[in-house]
């Protein structure tokens, strides 16, 4: 079971874990309300409660349209902001003040020409943005403090104000 995963790549810790897991009922919701009208009478009331709870109580933000796959480990979440556009893979680690999204203007109308995509086991630094329609490869570490503009290759480590690529392994 993904959950059981999940749970275990935070080592149960409870902050990490509640936020784990109530991104995955609120991305459940999110996919299942578009199915079917009907689905809003259950799914829109859980969506209320999952933003009430994360912006206003624990002060993170993750969209619940946001794709992210399995083992998706948070470590100290606070401010971690992540688009509902992200698309992410397996084994994606964070840290604190983690922004994920895309940039305002970029893509016209349709927002989600804008969107990051996050290959397979990412591990992202505390206070990192990754802005704009950029694409970030398998088996990368982005350390903390970076702003990431562009594309990163796989097998990579990012660093830096404007993040450019420092070592491809």
């Amino acid at each position: 079971m993904h959950l059981l995963e999940d749970l275990r790549a935070n080592s149960w810790n409870p902050r990490p874990c509640f936020m784990v897991v109530s991104y995955r009922i609120a991305h459940f919701c999110s996919v299942w309300r578009k199915k079917n009208v009907l689905n809003n009478l259950w799914a829109a009331p859980v969506l209320i409660m999952y933003r009430l709870l994360t912006e206003c109580l624990f002060g993170y933000e993750i969209q619940a349209a946001a794709v992210i796959g399995r083992r998706f480990t948070i470590h100290h979440g606070y401010g971690v902001v992540i688009s509902k556009f992200a698309v992410i893979g397996d084994d994606f680690a964070i840290r604190h003040g983690v922004t994920i999204g895309g940039r305002g203007g970029i893509g016209g109308r349709d927002k989600s020409q804008s969107r990051p995509v996050i290959g397979n086991h990412v591990e992202v630094g505390a206070n990192v943005m990754l802005i704009g329609p950029i694409t970030i490869g398998d088996n990368v570490v982005i350390g903390a403090g970076s702003l990431v503009l562009d594309s990163v290759p796989d097998n990579a480590v990012v660093m830096g104000d404007k993040a450019r690529v420092k070592v491809v392994k």
